[in-house]
């Protein structure tokens, strides 16, 4: 009896499989191959775009006036390490206005000094004592009405440009017919050096490339206020932030979905254009912008997220399947080797395209961790979810 068990339970090669364990394993193939084909095809419209459409399109050959408007929240560190790239811009002309929140005496007396070395900074204030406000809307509100020029583009007073080409790569895209032009920020990857380092990568990534990649098949719904560039008439034809005052954020994809559209807005991505963003603490700072932006997503066209959501479905169901056909086929060694080979082949096709992802975008590679940190997203984005349940109330202005 025992020599019988043991020889059931060795592995054999055959084909003799149930109907139930084939449709399994046609199955898991379908589905994985329906993924990774819908992230090569997600990865190849961002390529394309930013080695040959970026280059091909028509742009300004005499470049507007533009205003750059700073929001500087008790900034003063930041805005001496980096004003003076955004007041050094290889551009014709320009005004940079520095909105003050919040600003110490060594600000107000530092702004003072810069200004008498600049004469296109203009400095002002947000009133002291405002309640029942968005702080950053207002002073980007007080920016926009402050501002001489038709384009203003906005940033903040932690944000880097990455060249003196960067307000020219921006403005070079004003041809007529274009209102708004989305510019791409990241925060400074070299300085994160805690734990969950690789998550915060692949989550900035993965983020970016949903809406860049919305926004580049003609279905804007996400900009980011720190690179972010419009004709100043939008502002007021909507109202400004009008429609969103209760809500404490939404200034950077609520606002850009009222003034947005696809025939009207373009993507900058040259490396060149980017800004790199200063956080102390970049774990916290992350972490943060993910609950403000999971509480306005809802707000706005859901279809770049349903499909993202849905594809991470088409994923886990791809590995349970083929599990699921191990499991019931079991010792048949067969389909334990299909099952190994097509979920290796996923792993690899991810890792690939992932990489790619990261390249495109400016980001340092990932290599092992690209695949599990790709299948844990859903239950990491789930904790946002929750932490945003118990964090409510931060996310409006007035809150009954």
């Amino acid at each position: 009896m025992q020599i019988e068990t043991t020889e059931e339970m060795n592995m054999t090669f055959t084909l003799d499989i149930s109907p139930l364990v084939w449709t399994l394993l046609a199955l898991g193939f379908v589905l994985a191959l329906g993924y990774a084909l819908w992230r090569w095809m997600n990865t190849r419209r961002m390529k394309k775009f930013v080695e040959q459409t970026e280059q091909s399109r028509d742009y300004l050959d005499e470049l507007p006036p533009i205003s750059i408007i700073v929001d500087a929240c008790n900034e003063t560190d930041q805005l001496v390490r980096f004003l003076p790239l955004v007041l050094n811009q290889d551009y014709p002309e320009y005004e940079v206005i520095v909105i003050a929140d919040g600003a110490a005496e060594s600000t107000s007396d530092m702004l003072s000094e810069m200004k008498a070395q600049y004469p296109n900074l203009h400095i002002t204030f947000t009133p002291h004592g405002t309640r029942s406000l968005s702080r950053k809307k207002l002073a980007l509100m007080i920016g926009v009405k402050a501002a001489h020029h038709d384009i203003v583009l906005t940033t903040n007073a932690n944000c880097r440009p990455t060249s003196d080409q960067w307000l020219r790569l921006m403005a070079r895209n004003f041809v007529p017919g274009i209102d708004v032009v989305l510019g791409y920020s990241h925060y400074r990857y070299h300085r994160d050096k805690r734990w969950a380092r690789h998550w915060r990568i692949l989550d900035t990534v993965t983020t970016a490339m949903q809406w860049i990649g919305s926004a580049i098949s003609g279905r804007p719904y996400r900009g980011i206020t720190d690179n972010l560039a419009y004709r100043k008439h939008l502002f007021f034809d909507v109202n400004g932030f009008a429609q969103t005052m209760n809500l404490t954020w939404g200034e950077d994809d609520v606002f850009l979905c009222q003034i947005a559209r696809g025939d009207n807005t373009r993507v900058e991505l040259v490396p060149e254009s980017q800004l790199s963003v200063y956080y102390e603490n970049i774990f916290r700072a992350h972490r943060l912008l993910r609950t403000r932006r999971d509480f306005t997503s809802r707000l706005v066209p859901r279809r770049a997220f349903i499909e993202h959501g849905a594809m991470s479905w088409v994923l886990w169901l791809a590995h349970a399947a083929l599990i699921a056909a191990v499991v019931l086929a079991w010792p048949n060694a067969t389909v334990l080797v299909a099952a190994i080979v097509l979920i290796a082949a996923l792993w690899v096709v991810v890792t690939l395209l992932t990489r790619c992802d990261c390249k495109l975008l400016q980001a340092p590679p990932l290599r092992l961790t690209a695949m599990p940190l790709t299948l844990a997203r859903p239950f990491i984005n789930a904790k946002y979810w929750l932490r945003e349940l118990r964090h409510k109330k931060t996310n409006y202005t007035t809150y009954i």
